[in-house]
């Protein structure tokens, strides 16, 4: 059975982490693979008592695991929300692994909802307006731009 680890806050990051949630400020966190960021961001949702929702970034990552996509059911359009709009409208805690990872069409959505007013319009889904519930908050890593395989 594997263990649960906690994070080794040895500079300060819960803090900082605090800091940022309690000023309604989204986080970047860098550093390379295998230090904890991970690890960090478990343990900050866990602290707050957030569910923590995750995807982590790579050149297959598409647009609709972000927002969602159009389905047909018994001959009606539907549509199925991504992860981004679900945890928007649920107000929990997104951690973005590796965005750096992603293709620019994806992090220009992602970007639509990141910035102040914290909405996105789906175009997927005739236009309607997302907008984040209150309590949303995102935590984002990469791995330095000198690691191999980043973008």
């Amino acid at each position: 059975m594997l263990q649960e680890t906690s994070y080794l806050d040895w500079n300060n990051s819960i803090e900082i982490l605090n800091k940022a949630h309690d000023a309604d400020l989204f986080v970047l966190i860098i550093g390379p693979k295998g230090t904890g960021k991970t690890t960090l961001v478990r343990d900050f949702a866990k602290r707050k008592s957030k569910k923590l929702v995750s995807i982590n970034f790579s050149l297959r990552t598409r647009e609709s695991h972000l927002v969602g996509t159009k389905t047909l059911t018994e001959g009606s359009v539907g549509f199925d929300e991504g992860i981004l709009i679900k945890s928007m409208k649920e107000g929990s805690m997104l951690y973005l692994d590796e965005i750096n990872s992603s293709e620019p069409d994806v992090l220009l959505r992602l970007d639509e909802a990141l910035d102040d007013r914290r909405q996105i319009v789906l175009k997927e889904s005739a236009g309607e307006v997302i907008y984040a519930n209150k309590d949303w908050f995102v935590v984002a890593t990469i791995n330095p731009l000198t690691h191999v395989g980043t973008k």
